[in-house]
């Protein structure tokens, strides 16, 4: 085998994946056009704004270095390949009296904006996280936290809250720090510490709880990628 032979051979085995899988989907997302509603297929007009507030890009970061996208995704799958939409709270909000609009749907290019790749994640070791955010606004209802405790909680030790004995999530200390306890009220977090101090986030920490809890999919689409709707109309047609 000739020099050129084998170099060709090893661009091809590793360039051309890595051209399909991380370069041309990194340019994509990079490149979005803005779409819009009309009054036809959505009921209102305007263009259609992605909102996501919190620390996106420096919490994807931490995500990523901690592995949980090995055990997490972020993925809601179209409807011919799972039942992901109809999981509930995983892919939007069913409608009820106080919120008619109905958000499920499955996962389109606008959920991954503001982060340098789209954690679609490994396996589902654990729950996929599209939505994680609304659901922890009412996993803390039910037990008096807020949202951000909540999560703390949970990465401090996840099989520490009654609800979750059965979980396998890995605790994270080093996303903690454990400080002198001057009194401060309300300074620490509701978890147990040594005598004379109290437990904090460090940044790292609060960048991916502000990351978790902007996963939500509580907003309308656009019908053009709502697919779950287009292929509901043309099974109606």
């Amino acid at each position: 085998m000739s020099f050129k032979t084998f170099m060709i051979g090893l661009i091809a085995t590793f360039g051309v994946p890595l051209l399909l899988l991380v370069v041309v989907p990194h340019a994509v997302l990079k490149s979005v056009d803005p779409l819009e509603f009309t009054e036809k297929d959505d009921g209102r007009e305007g263009i259609y704004v992605p909102k996501r507030p919190g620390r996106i890009e420096d919490g994807a970061a931490v995500y990523a270095a901690e592995g949980c996208y090995i055990c997490h995704t972020q993925l809601i799958r179209p409807t011919f390949a799972g039942s992901d939409v109809w999981r509930p709270d995983w892919a939007g909000l069913a409608p009820t009296v106080d919120q008619p609009v109905d958000t499920r749907r499955e996962t389109n290019i606008f959920d991954y904006r503001g982060e340098d790749f789209a954690q679609i994640g490994l396996t589902r070791t654990g729950p996929d996280l599209s939505n994680v955010g609304l659901r922890v606004d009412r996993y803390a209802a039910e037990t008096g936290l807020t949202p951000e405790n909540w999560l703390y909680w949970h990465l401090w030790d996840a099989r520490a809250k009654p609800a979750t004995y059965w979980s396998v999530c890995p605790s994270y200390p080093q996303l903690f720090k454990t400080v002198p306890d001057y009194g401060q009220a309300g300074a620490g977090l509701p978890l147990d510490a040594p005598d004379g101090k109290m437990v904090v986030p460090s940044d790292r920490g609060r960048a991916i709880v502000s990351y978790l809890l902007s996963l939500k999919k509580n907003d309308q689409v656009p019908y053009s990628i709502n697919y779950r709707r287009n292929k509901k109309r043309a099974s109606e047609q």
